[in-house]
C-alpha cells in the first residue's frame, strides 16, 4: 500500500533562473556559502511551511525570502541543526509568531539503547502522510544508503512496500530532487541517530 501527501504538486517549483522544474526549495539557492553548507534544516522546514500553508510563489526570489525568514526560527549551529528539538521548536515558534498554531509530533530514533522498532517507525510515518503531513527526516549517518547524504534533513512526501525489491521505500525531496531510499536499510545500518518530524494545522 502507498501512503503518500494530497498535494505533491505544490512542491514543483518553476526555478525562474533556470527556467526547469524543481521539487522543492533547494538550500543551494541560500546566498551565503555557510548558509548553503548549513542550510537542510531551515531548507526542509521552509518546504513543510510550504505544503501546510499551501504557498506557491512565482519566482526564486520569492522562495528565497521564506526560507530566510524560517532560518531565523530553525537556525543551524556549528553542527548544523543536528537534534530534531532543534527543528520542532524553531518550526513551533515561526507557526505561532506569524499566526498560525500548529501541532508537532517527533519520533527519535538512537543509534543504541531505546530505539523505536522500524514498525513503529512506519507507523509514524503513514499516519501523518495518511493525515497530509510530510515528515522531516533526520539522519547523522546515511546507513549505507548511497543516494541520502549524512548528517542531512529530508522530506518524507510518499511511503510504500517496494515488493519487487521486498524492501520498505520512502520518496523523499532533497535539494531540489525527488529520491527514493530504502528506509529500512537506513535503520539497520545507520551508524547515528535520527529522527522524524511532522507538523499538523489546528485551525
Amino acid at each position: 500500500m502507498t501512503y503518500t501527501i494530497q498535494r505533491p504538486e505544490i512542491y514543483e517549483i518553476l526555478d525562474s533562473k533556470t527556467n526547469k522544474i524543481v521539487y522543492g526549495c533547494d538550500q543551494e539557492w541560500y546566498t551565503t556559502k555557510w548558509q548553503r553548507v548549513s542550510g537542510c534544516g531551515p531548507t526542509v522546514a521552509t518546504n513543510m511551511v510550504l505544503y501546510i500553508l499551501k504557498k506557491q510563489y512565482s519566482t526564486r526570489a520569492e522562495y528565497v525570502e521564506l526560507m530566510r525568514d524560517v532560518r531565523k526560527y530553525v537556525t543551524p549551529t556549528i553542527g548544523g541543526v543536528n537534534r530534531t528539538s532543534m527543528f520542532y521548536r524553531g518550526l513551533a515558534r515561526c507557526f505561532s509568531n506569524n499566526g498560525y498554531p500548529m501541532d508537532y509530533r517527533y519520533l527519535n530514533v538512537p543509534r543504541k539503547g531505546h530505539r523505536p522498532s522500524f514498525d513503529q517507525i512506519i507507523e509514524f510515518i503513514n499516519y501523518a502522510l495518511t493525515h497530509d503531513c510530510p515528515v522531516a527526516f533526520l539522519n547523522l549517518h546515511n546507513g549505507k544508503v548511497v543516494n541520502l547524504e549524512s548528517w542531512h534533513w529530508t522530506l518524507i512526501i510518499e511511503s510504500f512496500l517496494d515488493k519487487e525489491n521486498d524492501q520498505q521505500s520512502v520518496t523523499i525531496l532533497d535539494n531540489g530532487e525527488k529520491k527514493t531510499i530504502d528506509l529500512k536499510q537506513w535503520y539497520d545500518n545507520t551508524a547515528n541517530d535520527g529522527g522524524f518530524v511532522y507538523f499538523a494545522n489546528l485551525k
